[in-house]
């Protein structure tokens, strides 16, 4: 097993899944280098492959043998389709943080789980950069302008700063909140 293999395993375990045209991005190649990868991956019975939506690039989905490859400690992830949409955006959303600020450090809601009382808002993602704790959001369905003040309002008090994303049919509400 190669040492980058290793690295996009603990990406994906890190991320839940990931979609081949995200591993694209993420190894910097093209679909055969993603390929390559995968299948010594999958061979070696760390990930399955899985086309999850019609018309759109398979995912790559760690087996129980590769969250416990990874030394992570995280619990195997079922895809279900509603989340799908959220667990690609928060993956795009790390591909453009790693891009534009590769000193940052990425963690992932998985690993903020493990530190996380009982009841508090669950950020998708924390990006550490020059000293700064910067709480990701991803926002992909509409919520009423009082649970995103909410949700604002308790991130806020927790981390230096938080980056809001929201698609279009969600914003009037987040932006009134704000």
């Amino acid at each position: 097993m190669r040492s980058r293999d290793l690295a996009v395993l603990g990406w994906c375990c890190e991320q839940y899944a990931a979609r081949t045209d995200q591993l694209e991005v993420l190894l910097g190649g093209g679909p055969r280098t993603v390929q390559r990868v995968l299948a010594r991956l999958r061979d070696a019975g760390l990930v399955d492959i899985r086309r999850l939506l019609v018309g759109e690039p398979a995912w790559a989905v760690p087996t129980g043998a590769g969250l416990r490859a990874s030394g992570q400690g995280f619990g195997v992830w079922h895809p279900r389709i509603g989340l799908l949409a959220h667990v690609a955006a928060i993956n795009d959303v790390r591909l453009h943080v790693q891009a534009r600020s590769p000193e940052g450090e990425w963690v992932p809601e998985r690993v903020l789980a493990k530190e996380r009382q009982s009841g508090e808002h669950l950020p998708d993602g924390v990006v550490i950069t020059e000293g700064q704790r910067v709480a990701i959001e991803v926002e992909l369905t509409v919520k009423s302008q009082r649970r995103v003040r909410l949700i604002l309002d308790e991130l806020s008090g927790c981390y230096d700063t938080v980056l809001y994303l929201v698609c279009a049919g969600s914003a009037p509400a987040a932006v009134g909140a704000v």
